[in-house]
């Protein structure tokens, strides 16, 4: 089989586990995105991560999918950056460390998605888990609606 061939049967698992993903039939997204996931796809491992981190077709397994997002972000997967910063947050697939939580979504955020805008307006204007600082939570507040 030529590569070009091997490119295109690529591409179309990526899609169909990309559909199959966004049309929650998680079964079958694993199937198709795993095995991309394994060959280093992004795209594959931060949906692959959602499925293990939050039990979606398959055994709730948060440390494996926390690998997985930790393995995208380092490929510039934006959303998987957005997800290590929950996943500190909430101490799920990991130790809770609300500093490591702000300093990926201040990550997430240098890609341009509000998440990890609001959250970090959410963290800063709550003041439960850092010092409040409403001047902080409204940068990032203004931040995350000059995105949409």
């Amino acid at each position: 089989m030529s590569d070009s061939s091997n490119t295109d049967i690529y591409n179309a698992d990526l899609f169909s586990g990309v559909t199959a993903f966004d049309t929650k039939n998680f079964t079958m997204a694993y199937q198709l995105l795993a095995p991309l996931a394994i060959k280093g796809n992004a795209e594959a491992l931060w949906r692959v991560g959602m499925m293990q981190m939050n039990g979606l077709g398959m055994v709730k397994n948060q440390s494996l999918g926390f690998e997985n997002f930790l393995q995208a972000a380092g490929k510039g997967h934006a959303f998987a950056h957005h997800m290590l910063g929950v996943a500190y947050m909430t101490g799920e697939g990991v130790e809770k460390d609300i500093v490591q939580s702000i300093k990926w979504f201040k990550k997430g955020a240098k890609f341009g998605i509000s998440g990890p805008m609001y959250t970090l307006g959410m963290l800063f204007e709550d003041g439960k888990e850092v010092k409040q600082d409403l001047e902080k939570a409204q940068y990032w507040f203004d931040k995350a609606d000059r995105v949409e």
